[in-house]
């Protein structure tokens, strides 16, 4: 290509730019609306003293503002759940994360090959074979 094929294909980028940029800046995003307030710059400020005395309106520098966590459990009764949890199995204490409960299964063989062959007549299981 010679240069004066990449400087019309330039001027002509630069034009093509300048219409798209002119085209889009008719209307401003998002529409302007004017707001109008309907209580006074003395009512606002009593708001947010009161919302400030409530403890709803932290100043601090993480988002949004954590607000602070009362618990309605005693230490004894939060030991005595994680006892509790630990006697059923419900929480196991391992060096591996997570720890995987054992699947038992409480059927045999022939009862799920039962239940698959059953499906398979209903239509409810899809398979390549019909044999088990």
């Amino acid at each position: 290509m010679n240069t004066k094929n990449i400087a019309r294909n330039i001027i002509a980028g630069l034009l093509l730019s300048s219409a798209v940029g002119a085209a889009m800046a008719e209307a401003p995003y998002p529409p302007e609306t004017t707001i109008v307030s309907t209580k006074s710059r003395a009512q606002v400020l009593a708001e947010l003293q009161q919302a400030r005395a409530n403890g709803e309106v932290l100043v601090t520098d993480r988002y949004p503002a954590d607000k602070p966590f009362v618990s309605t459990k005693t230490r004894a009764d939060v030991v005595a759940e994680l006892k509790q949890a630990r006697a059923n199995g419900e929480l196991m204490v391992s060096d591996r994360y997570p720890e995987d409960q054992p699947f038992r299964s409480t059927l045999t063989r022939q009862q799920v090959q039962d239940e698959l062959q059953q499906a398979r007549t209903q239509g409810n299981a899809v398979s390549n074979s019909n044999a088990l």
